[in-house]
Parts: C-alpha cells; structure tokens; sequence
C-alpha cells in the first residue's frame, strides 16, 4: 500500500519495502495525476515489477554500469556470455557493449585455410 502526501506543491509516494520506508517524486502538482500515478504504483507493485514508474535514467548509463559490474564480479567467459545477449538484446547503444574479443593475432593471420575455394569445387 502507498500513500500520497506532498512537500509544497510536489506530489510524493510513500512505501516500505522490506521493512524500509521509500519516497518517490511524482513530478506533478495535480492531485488527479498523482491519484492515477499511486494506482500505477499499486498495481505494478502487485504484478511483482520492481518500480514500475518510469526514470530519468539513460538505459546507456544503466548498462554501461551494470557491464562494468560483471566484468568485476564474473569469469571472462560468463562475462562475455552476457554481454552477447545483451548486445543481442539492446544492441550496441553503450561502449561497454563493443565486441572485444574479435581481434586476430598475428600467428593467426599468416595461416593459411586448410580448404580453398578452388579445392571444395573439385
């Protein structure tokens, strides 16, 4: 349950969530808005979403920040496993989404292919 109350003129939500107090912005001065806001509010919360009211944030800060965490938490290759998919996902809309790993070495570029064009014809 939320509840609404304002500082000046702003709207505010207030809940708990596990056991602490949260406070929220509305961003409005209209009690109707805020009203259709805290319902919201309340029936995100009920089908299990997290903060179901939009922010401010760019998604390409989120990730960016989120790519740096796993790359300090998680091995290389689960590492690079989730970036795939996120890449997949959101496609290439942050630096830390940039394949990194498709460089050749120099040992690699001077070998020659084991079947040529011309061999697989015959």
């Amino acid at each position: 349950m939320a509840h609404l109350f304002t500082r000046g003129r702003i709207f505010y939500l207030k809940y708990y969530v596990a056991g602490r107090q949260k406070e929220i912005s509305l961003r409005t001065d209209s009690r109707q808005i805020a009203k259709e806001k805290k319902r919201q509010f309340e029936t995100g919360r009920a089908c299990g979403l997290d903060n179901p009211l939009p922010t401010r944030t760019p998604l390409a800060a989120i990730l960016g920040k989120y790519v740096d965490h796993i790359r300090a938490v998680k091995t290389p290759k689960s590492c690079q496993n989730e970036i795939y998919y996120l890449r997949e996902t959101f496609g290439p809309i942050c630096e830390q989404l940039t394949i990194t790993s498709r460089t050749l070495s120099a040992k690699v570029r001077k070998r020659k292919s084991k079947i040529s064009f011309l061999d697989a014809r015959r």
